[in-house]
C-alpha cells in the first residue's frame, strides 16, 4: 500500500543509462554554433577520429582536424563539399592521397589527406547504416582500416532549428551505429528540451532529499 512517501529508487532505476545509450556515450548539446565549436575545442583529443555531419562550408571540421589525428566532414549538399574542400585547400590542408618518391621514383608509401568531405544524404531508422556508406568508404581507405565503430566523437549539425521530431530521431541513429566516446548536437530545439529535462532533474533530487521527505512526513 502507497503510504505516500517516496522510497530509494529501485536498483533497476539506478542502473538506467549505465551502458553506452547513456553515461558511457555522453551527448552535449548547444544551442549556438559558437558554443558548439567551443565544446568541440574542450573536448577533442589529438588521437581522436571526429566526424561532423553537417559539415556545410567546413569551418567546424577544420578546426577538428587541426586538433586530432582524423576529421571528416560529411554534408548532403555537394556544393557544399565542393566549397568545404576549396576552403581547406586554401587554409593549407591536403585534401587528396598522395604517393612519396624518393629520387624522383614512386617509394609507394600513401599520404593521407589532412582533412576530407564527402557527400552523404544521412537518414535515420533503420536506412541510417546504410545511407552513412560514403563515408564507410573514406574510413576504408585508410590503412589501419578504419570503420564506423572507430569514431570517436561526432559531432552533428544539421540546421540548429530543426524541430525534435527531425533531429532526435537522427542523433540516436548515428548514436547507435557509431558509438563514439561523446557526441555534441547543436539544436535550439534539443538544448530548450534539455534544459527542460535538466531542471526537472533537479527538481525531482530536491524533493526527495531525506529533508524534504521528513518535513512531507510530519506534516502528513
Amino acid at each position: 500500500m502507497d503510504n505516500g512517501k517516496f522510497g530509494p529508487p529501485r536498483i533497476s532505476e539506478s542502473h538506467v543509462g549505465c551502458g553506452w545509450e547513456g553515461s558511457r556515450c555522453p551527448v552535449i548539446v548547444r544551442g549556438t554554433t559558437a558554443e558548439y565549436r567551443r565544446t568541440l575545442r574542450a573536448i577533442i583529443r589529438n588521437d581522436d577520429l571526429a566526424i561532423e555531419i553537417g559539415s556545410a562550408a567546413g569551418t567546424t571540421t577544420l578546426e577538428l582536424a587541426r586538433r586530432c589525428r582524423r576529421a571528416i566532414g560529411v554534408d548532403a549538399a555537394s556544393t557544399e563539399v565542393e566549397g568545404a574542400l576549396t576552403k581547406a585547400e586554401n587554409s593549407g590542408f591536403s585534401t587528396t592521397w598522395r604517393v612519396t618518391g624518393e629520387d624522383g621514383h614512386n617509394d609507394g608509401k600513401r599520404i593521407p589527406p589532412g582533412v576530407e568531405f564527402v557527400v552523404a544524404r544521412v537518414k535515420s531508422g533503420t536506412e541510417c547504416r546504410a545511407s552513412l556508406r560514403p563515408l564507410e568508404e573514406a574510413l576504408e581507405r585508410w590503412d589501419d582500416g578504419c570503420g564506423l565503430r572507430d569514431v570517436t566523437v561526432l559531432a552533428i549539425d544539421v540546421a540548429g532549428t530543426s524541430p525534435l521530431d527531425e533531429v532526435t530521431p537522427l542523433v540516436v541513429s548515428l548514436r547507435e551505429v557509431m558509438r563514439p566516446r561523446v557526441t555534441v548536437v547543436k539544436s535550439l530545439s534539443l538544448r530548450k528540451l534539455f534544459v527542460a529535462l535538466d531542471a526537472g532533474e533537479n527538481l525531482a533530487m530536491d524533493c526527495m532529499s531525506p529533508q524534504k521527505m521528513d518535513v512531507c512526513g510530519q506534516s502528513a
